[in-house]
């Protein structure tokens, strides 16, 4: 009896609870969902009711900044196949959050799983503050995700009347797309003519001001895996995974990650692998920062027997680009691109800087030389502490899934890398700590194997006289010189001086370096064996 008191008592709870998460529930033979008929109040949560359903239309929903409304799955999952021309529209919607996390056991509650005349979700009719979350979208015959309002001939969406904000986008799984795995924002930046009364017209589509497109897996697109345009302030692309994008070779609409013209995004923490485009194309307005990414056989597949058709690890062009713009483009891994590892076109920007960045194999490299890994001919291109080479063996890569392209503790781009700490960095692809003791690694991974730590010891093993110097140091190691794989000065900003020095061995472990192509600064000496980095600093002073 007791057993069965506490059943029912337990029940009535759960029925309590449950209840106290819907505050409506949308049954599976409601297609539209309008604020206009009923009046949902901010805070509210709709639940949409599991099962099958042929399509959604969310319209006029309006929550608020502290209290959005939140549609939600409610009971299982959610499943919609449809002919229609999309599988769910949030229409003059805001501060409004779609999710499929309604239930513990699904980590996609809702799934649209085939749109044979549309996209699989369309964002707007003036849709802002719109969340999107834990949806699984396939087999469409267009777009993933459309997430913009079109300028038509009411001229309520033009850039002077309308933007969107706070547009978010994270832990989605998207595969099998016809188009674009995410269309976010107007590829349209600098303008497009309408037809209204016979009369062509030019307008601007609006911009948006707050996007994170997030933590999402994009696999079999035939164009863009994730498009980001107009998107002017405060936008961030980090934590992505984008797999075999571009399968339909469209021009103009082959990169795994586009950041399209009017946007500025920090693009950040996502892996792209086997594309048939460029790994990330940038196209926005500058002031941006593109790091910790790895970018793994871009462009490899796309006529591979045709060394002119160019796919590169990261491309940067020039769409609209700002007054004073600059580009940090620092500790990326790129392994096998098809042409170059970083093409930079762009003639407008002040500083484009690429530091730390780690490339391998690049496929112009016997056509161009080193060119191949970074490519640009602006005068203000600052190149640092980069590790080029033409294979992946010598870099000693881990080879452990699911990171196979960490770092072995004794792997030359280990405690190589100049700081970053004016860029606001400390944490890797992985989101471990940068750096893992005292120095940065080369590319998008931070080595967090003890081994790869350099102690007190190890920079004690280097004595440098006279310091300050004026002409020349002589440099006792505390080991056989024959141990030393490379030796590098660098400045106080990080950029490699070596090529002005000469290096030669004295002794079994003394170098003396000539410095007379320095002028008075503060150096560091690096020096590089098969086990480990070891680094002393200097000063000249003439």
């Amino acid at each position: 009896m007791k057993k069965v008191f506490l059943s029912l008592l337990l029940l009535v709870i759960a029925v309590q609870y449950t209840q106290a998460q819907c505050d409506y529930t949308i049954p599976g033979n409601v297609f539209t969902i309008d604020g206009d008929q009923v009046n949902y109040p901010p805070g509210s949560t709709l639940c949409l009711e599991a099962g099958e359903k042929d399509y959604l239309l969310i319209k006029n929903i309006h929550g608020t900044a502290a209290q959005p409304i939140i549609i939600k799955n409610y009971g299982g999952e959610l499943t919609i196949e449809t002919t229609h021309y999309y599988g769910i529209k949030i229409a003059n919607c805001s501060h409004v959050q779609l999710t499929g996390s309604g239930m513990s056991t699904s980590q996609h509650g809702i799934k649209i799983l085939k749109v044979e005349n549309g996209a699989g979700i369309s964002v707007g009719e003036l849709s802002t503050d719109i969340e999107i979350d834990h949806i699984e979208i396939a087999n469409t015959s267009i777009a993933g995700v459309y997430a913009k309002s079109e300028p038509d001939c009411n001229f309520n969406s033009t850039r002077d009347k309308f933007t969107m904000y706070n547009f978010s986008l994270h832990d989605c799984y998207l595969h099998d797309i016809a188009d674009e795995g995410l269309y976010i924002g107007s590829s349209k930046y600098t303008g497009q003519t309408i037809t209204c009364d016979g009369k062509d017209t030019t307008v601007f589509p609006h911009v948006i001001i707050g996007a994170r497109i997030y933590s999402n897996l994009v696999e079999r697109t035939g164009w863009d895996g994730i498009q980001v345009s107009s998107a002017e302030n405060d936008c961030d692309i980090y934590g992505n995974t984008v797999r075999y994008d571009s399968y339909e070779e469209y021009t103009f609409q082959m990169s795994g990650i586009l950041i399209g013209g009017g946007s500025r995004c920090d693009c950040y923490n996502n892996q792209i692998f086997d594309g048939k485009g460029d790994g990330i194309d940038v196209l926005g307005l500058g002031n941006m920062k593109i790091y910790n990414n790895l970018i793994v056989n871009a462009g490899r597949t796309f006529k591979p027997d045709d060394p002119n058709a160019f796919k590169h690890g990261i491309f940067i062009g020039e769409s609209v680009t700002s007054p004073n713009a600059t580009f940090d483009v620092f500790n990326n891994t790129i392994i096998n691109p098809k042409s170059n590892g970083i093409k930079f076109s762009n003639n407008t920007v002040v500083r484009a800087s690429f530091k730390n960045n780690l490339i391998t194999n690049p496929g112009r490299l016997s056509a161009e030389g080193n060119q191949a890994y970074i490519n640009g001919n602006l005068a203000s291109i600052i190149k640092t502490t980069n590790h080029f080479s033409p294979d992946n063996s010598s870099v000693l890569f881990l080879n452990v899934p699911p990171y196979m392209f960490d770092l072995k503790p004794n792997s030359p781009a280990v405690n190589a890398g100049s700081e970053i700490n004016d860029l606001g960095v400390d944490f890797d692809i992985i989101n471990r700590n940068r750096p893992f003791h005292t120095y940065i690694d080369i590319g998008a991974f931070e080595c967090h194997d003890p081994q790869a730590s350099i102690t007190e010891s190890n920079t004690e093993q280097l004595t440098i006289f006279p310091n300050p110097a004026k002409n020349f140091i002589n440099v006792s190691t505390g080991f056989s010189t024959s141990e030393i794989i490379s030796v590098r000065l660098y400045n106080r900003i990080g950029e490699d001086v070596s090529s002005t020095c000469s290096v030669d061995v004295v002794a079994v472990s003394d170098l003396r370096i000539d410095l007379s192509g320095l002028k008075n600064n503060y150096y560091i000496l690096e020096l590089n064996t098969a086990q480990r980095t070891y680094r002393q600093s200097f000063i000249v002073n003439r």
